[in-house]
């Protein structure tokens, strides 16, 4: 159900009748023809009818479009929440092409169906591509109608984070040489990124978390001088911008593979260069092995490599982006020098502007323990517990690259906004010169001159300023926080557990550790329903 343009109450076909009558009465030269019911009736219906249009103007809430594969997706039902999603608005939509097949493919994820996955993530990637010339300049669009008629290109961290799940698709693969292109794929983002933004601006150029998974993605094919270049990369971003604004530190796991792997490699002072300092950290106590010696070249053989299960935890659920709308007062210093000696330009008028705002996914809090038990040999080895690390907020992250955007999309909007309730006054204007007219020449007015005037002084207002949408489009299916567990581990089969703040207990499965080598296993946890449902129909 609509609500009338001041957002108080429910707008339907009664509420519309009385606003006609009320209307009517400033159009008094016409008022016989409203005073006639059948005509109050049918133009009554006429608005109702026309509210009810104006959300396909922009764009209705993408969460709530998403509604049942969401739900199905909560109950672990991903392959089903596929099948929904094609049955979408989303997938027949040109300008969501990006949003349907990057959700697609985290889907498709989810559901173990990794080659299909990279398909979709694939697509999506391309999409991206090709819109986003468009999407990084201004074009006449953003000042005509708003940010919900463009085609989504997606969010920069949500261009950056297909190529994540895309290096864990290879990785389900068995395909580590796969995981690795994906690394110098983000690197080539990341660096587009930097080319884009000056520095200083704030904006997401590097994400530590995505470098710290690099460098072990590096580390476990023996890339001892790529894994070092971005473990600094991923300390660096810790410590900037992207870090802080999602209220992360440096995490214990990459400070130690940092200073290790710079030992090993001979370049203890460019990480102390690095990590001393003030309000930064100091390179000691990390547990290196005191008998570690530098190794020639950028290459480590697996015989120098630790073999340890690195477990990666995607936890809730991201943010999802709703509608806040304000109603400010044209002011003469937002309205164009050359409308301002015209005499119908009323500065009293009222504009709405539209920006999107997040809705945070409450998530129970107290972290994750992962538990790994040695299956081979119990008497040996026995079971090991380590605490994970939080390594990306993405709730944060997903705000805080909102709130760098938002004074461009305030602007925009704002100006959007001014123009067209201009061009409105200049209607209204117009169509009162034209009563004018008819009133000094004694000629009275059919009923499609009334309905015309009163279109114009009572439904182009409403509908002009609902036209004024914000954009809620967003990769909803991303998870709200990462946590990361690294655990040491001797070669062979250990069966591997997630215990959750909440006390609740999922194994995650059985892997095969080998010597010298890396074992990545991840999962995805969600432990409350996304709150947006479906209204019953």
């Amino acid at each position: 159900m609509l609500r009338d343009s001041a957002g108080a109450r429910p707008f339907d076909e009664r509420s519309a009748a009385s606003w006609l009558g009320a209307a009517s009465n400033r159009l008094s030269p016409f008022r016989r023809f409203a005073a006639t019911p059948i005509v109050r009736r049918v133009a009554a219906l006429l608005l109702t009818c026309l509210l009810s249009l104006l959300p396909t103007l922009g764009c209705t809430q993408h969460a709530r479009v998403l509604c049942e594969p969401l739900g199905l997706a909560s109950s672990g039902r991903y392959l089903d929440a596929v099948g929904s999603l094609d049955e979408t608005d989303v997938a027949d939509s040109d300008d969501d092409r990006f949003l349907y097949h990057v959700q697609r493919g985290h889907l498709l994820h989810l559901a173990g169906e990794y080659e299909e996955s990279n398909a979709e993530f694939d697509r999506a990637d391309a999409v991206a591509r090709e819109l986003e010339p468009w999407s990084v300049s201004e074009t006449i669009t953003d000042y005509t109608f708003n940010e919900a008629v463009k085609a989504y290109a997606g969010e920069d961290y949500e261009r950056a984070y297909i190529h994540y799940y895309m290096a864990l698709n290879y990785l389900g693969l068995g395909d580590l040489d796969g995981a690795i292109v994906e690394c110098r794929r983000l690197d080539e983002i990341f660096r587009e990124l930097d080319a884009r933004y000056e520095e200083g601006t704030e904006r997401y150029q590097d994400d530590g978390f995505i470098r710290y998974l690099s460098g072990l993605l590096y580390e476990a094919r023996g890339y001892a001088g790529d894994a070092f270049i971005d473990y600094e990369l991923a300390v660096r971003a810790y410590l900037g911008d992207t870090g802080p604004a999602a209220g992360l530190s440096v995490p214990h796991g990459l400070l130690r593979s940092y200073v290790c792997t710079g030992e090993k490699l001979g370049r203890e002072e460019r990480v102390s260069s690095v990590l001393d300092g003030p309000d930064t950290l100091r390179p000691y106590d990390v547990g290196c092995d005191p008998g570690s010696r530098p190794v020639s070249g950028d290459t480590l053989g697996a015989s120098t490599a630790s073999s340890e299960i690195v477990v990666l935890i995607d936890s809730g659920w991201a943010p999802y982006k709703h509608e806040e709308a304000l109603r400010v007062p044209i002011v003469r210093r937002h309205v164009p020098e050359s409308y301002w000696e015209r005499g119908w330009l009323e500065l009293d008028a009222v504009v709405k502007i539209a920006l999107p705002e997040f809705e945070s996914v409450p998530e129970p809090g107290g972290g994750f323990r992962v538990s790994v038990e040695n299956v081979t040999d119990l008497a040996a080895a026995g079971r090991r517990v380590e605490e994970a690390e939080l390594v990306q907020d993405v709730d944060a992250l997903a705000r805080w690259s909102l709130e760098r955007r938002r004074p461009a999309l305030l602007a925009r909007s704002a100006i959007r906004a001014t123009l067209k309730t201009i061009s409105v006054l200049k209607a209204q204007h117009e169509r009162e010169d034209a009563r004018e007219r008819r009133e000094k020449e004694g000629k009275r007015g059919s009923f499609w001159t009334w309905l015309a005037d009163f279109f114009v002084e009572s439904i182009m207002p409403t509908a002009v300023a609902e036209t004024e949408q914000a954009d809620t489009r967003g990769w909803v299916l991303l998870p709200g926080s990462i946590w990361m567990a690294r655990v040491p581990a001797e070669p062979g089969e250990y069966d591997v557990d997630i215990q959750s703040g909440s006390g609740r207990l999922v194994h995650v499965g059985r892997l095969t550790v080998r010597e010298g080598e890396k074992t990545f296993l991840w999962h995805r946890v969600i432990e409350t329903p996304h709150p947006i449902r479906c209204e019953p129909s």
